[in-house]
């Protein structure tokens, strides 16, 4: 039988559109699909600490493993901290290897897909989707439930009918500072209160200084989580499931330029979602 064996990496969104990807695209083709999740500074969680398993039917196979130490020499890209190694074994593994500039290269030349197809054995690395499966992000991605109860308890106490998102990026992601000042947030955030009295705001940030400061211009409007917002603990990463989820949750959402995070959460509910960036 056909397989897939897929290594997706970055944060949560990253991987979520990625592995989301796969799967559909597995299940379309009647092929077997392995991914690989590792555990590291970007995301250091295994996938089922955060996720329930993945749905199989009797035509698909979909398993979900943590990489281990040696798997990077396998399944990573040839690079130096794989020691160069997947050259050389990855070969004899797989007929067909598609890391990840190699990927962004097929996608935007619209060949990505057949080239997969044209393998019997394919091993990819990504953090980019393909094809357009959004619509199944909910039912692939269904968190444990832990997280997804507090979710409905967090919703059901503080939602009103018009609870908007807001997705604040900062931190490590200097383009989304950039390009998304906290002004506009805030001059949008105004303009739904003069649409809709009763509007409060979810506010799902990694800086602790942009909540404080929307506190102090909407009060008790601004609710948020106190959140562990580290990428590299366990509780951290079940934080940022918990609020992507709470994200989406709300009538709307108002993200942040360079940020797939919004994107993700705006398509688990199919609710509108807004970039806030400078025309600069």
């Amino acid at each position: 039988m056909k397989e897939i064996v897929i290594t997706p990496y970055g944060g949560l969104a990253n991987r979520m559109r990625t592995l989301n990807a796969a799967i559909e695209f597995a299940k379309a083709e009647g092929v077997r699909l392995q991914a690989v999740w590792f555990c590291n500074r970007e995301l250091n969680a295994p996938y089922d600490a955060l996720f329930t398993p993945p749905i199989c039917t009797e035509n698909q196979v979909v398993t979900i493993r943590k990489g281990g130490f040696f798997d990077r020499f396998v399944y990573r890209s040839p690079r130096r901290h794989t020691l160069w190694l997947p050259y050389i074994i990855a070969p004899r593994l797989f007929d067909t290897r598609i890391y990840s500039q190699e990927f962004k290269r097929l996608r935007e030349q619209g060949e990505l897909e057949s080239v997969i197809k044209s393998g019997n054995r394919v091993l990819i690395e990504s953090c980019y989707e393909f094809g357009d499966y959004y619509a199944s992000l909910s039912k692939n991605f269904v968190p444990v439930p832990d997280i997804l109860n507090a979710v409905n308890e967090y919703v059901a106490k503080n939602f009103t009918r018009n609870t908007v998102g807001i997705h604040i990026r900062r931190t490590d992601n200097w383009l989304s500072i950039q390009k998304s000042p906290l002004s506009l947030f805030i001059e949008a955030m105004q303009r739904e209160i003069e649409a809709c009295a009763d509007t409060n705001f979810y506010v799902a940030t990694d800086d602790v200084a942009t909540k404080e400061e929307l506190r102090r211009c909407f009060g008790n409007r601004i609710l948020t989580l106190d959140t562990d917002c580290s990428r590299n603990s366990i509780s951290g990463m079940k934080d940022a499931v918990k609020e992507m989820w709470i994200l989406s949750r709300t009538t709307r959402i108002y993200g942040s330029f360079y940020s797939s995070y919004s994107v993700i959460a705006s398509h688990l509910t199919n609710i509108p979602l807004q970039i806030l960036q400078t025309d600069d």
